[in-house]
């Protein structure tokens, strides 16, 4: 009986278990690794970038001579009408699970992205952790064709480059699929995505010539990051103002500059640490008025001058020019845009509405613009970690002798 007992349990349990209904064999699948999507008369030009499994572990340009990516476009209505047109040349089913970066073109986010990022956001394939770039006067497909050193599959290169640059240049952007819907929905903010171009000669871009030198012919390097009003695209933020951005909304984690130095010439440093907040208030009239507090830690990296750093106030002065130098060129970078583009990117309407919640009442409908008059006040802090190993500057040391 207990046999029975047992052998009726184990029957019983497997009926909960559902078993393997939605396997997907690698075989049978195209992995795409990046997705671009340009605007054209007839729609949408999709491209995709698909691993090729057989070339991926070998050398770019090997004995076998293949490619470790191949691309496919189509043209369709929508975007997945596209995709599903696309089935007639890919000789697998194309798998949108390990998307590693979405390119936009540029004549594409300018005429709006909501259509397109509604079917990337309802496709349940699709994750929400790779980022979106908009390839500034270009188009994405020309993007996802060029061949680039260092990483054999090129969508893994722009996404580790993503990173690299976000954490150590501070002039870019790690924008997700998630982030930006958020922004977009959200009252009181505008989103932003990452910018690429091509540097170079494009007509090499897709063929293994690019690689054959030491100076590849063609190049993607980031474009800064491109401002959004709503779902459409206005305009450009240079390095300076890209820095800003991220300086406002707390994103840096490094980032190397320069101040001229109390003793004459630079003084260059290396922010290690920073930490903004960002405040909202209203005056006597009752309008609006900001002020960002950038806290930061910051090391020397170099001195071009005969600054004495055996004096103490001689590095109180020096974190003095430094904070100086970041208020003087936030405050001017946030009026640029408050001025050019009238679009909130800062998330200073947010601040507004968490602090003031009925005084947003007033302003919602019309906050692009209150926000080109709204008053910015940037109050840094800087404190000097550390001086490097040398601790006099070399060229005070030369003249004393």
């Amino acid at each position: 009986m207990c046999r029975r007992f047992l052998c009726v349990l184990l029957v019983m349990s497997l009926v909960p278990l559902t078993g393997c209904w939605s396997r997907k064999e690698l075989n049978e699948l195209a992995l795409v690794m990046a997705l671009g999507i340009d605007l054209v008369p007839e729609g949408y030009a999709v491209t995709v970038q698909v691993m090729n499994p057989g070339e991926t572990g070998n050398q770019v340009g090997g004995p076998s001579g293949g490619m470790p990516v191949v691309t496919y476009q189509a043209t369709g209505r929508t975007v997945p009408d596209a995709l599903q047109r696309m089935l007639s040349t890919t000789p697998r089913m194309l798998y949108l699970a390990h998307i590693r970066v979405l390119v936009l073109g540029e004549a594409l986010a300018r005429s709006g992205v909501s259509d397109v990022l509604d079917f990337i956001s309802r496709e349940h394939q699709l994750r929400t952790d790779f980022f979106l770039l908009v390839a500034k006067d270009s188009e994405a497909s020309k993007i996802l064709q060029t061949v680039t050193p260092f990483e054999h599959i090129p969508a893994n290169s722009l996404y580790s480059s993503i990173l690299v640059s976000h954490k150590q240049w501070a002039a870019t952007g790690k924008v997700t699929l998630q982030q930006f819907i958020t922004e977009l929905e959200r009252g009181g903010s505008n989103p932003v995505m990452s910018g690429v171009e091509l540097k170079g000669d494009e007509g090499k871009s897709g063929s293994l010539g690019n690689l054959e030198t030491v100076s590849p012919k063609t190049l993607i390097q980031h474009a800064g990051i491109a401002v959004f009003k709503k779902d459409k695209l206005v305009g450009w933020l240079g390095e300076s103002l890209s820095k800003t951005f991220n300086y406002v909304l707390n994103e840096v984690d490094s980032n190397i500059s320069n101040t001229p130095s109390p003793g004459g010439g630079l003084a260059g440093f290396i922010v290690t640490r920073s930490d903004s907040t960002l405040e909202a208030r209203l005056d006597a009239q009752g309008k609006p008025e900001f002020t960002v507090k950038p806290r930061m830690e910051a090391n020397l990296t170099t001195i071009q001058g005969k600054l004495d750093l055996n004096n103490p106030a001689s590095i109180e002065d020096l974190q003095k020019s430094i904070e100086q130098h970041f208020d003087l060129r936030l405050t001017r970078n946030i009026r640029e845009v408050q001025q050019k583009y009238g679009t909130d990117i800062f998330g200073f309407g947010e601040a507004l509405h968490r602090k003031y919640p009925r005084a947003w009442r007033t302003y919602r409908e019309h906050w692009d613009d209150s926000f080109r008059t709204a008053k910015v006040n940037v109050r840094s802090k800087v404190v000097i970690q550390r001086i490097g190993s040398v601790i006099q500057p070399l060229r005070k040391e030369i003249e004393e002798k």
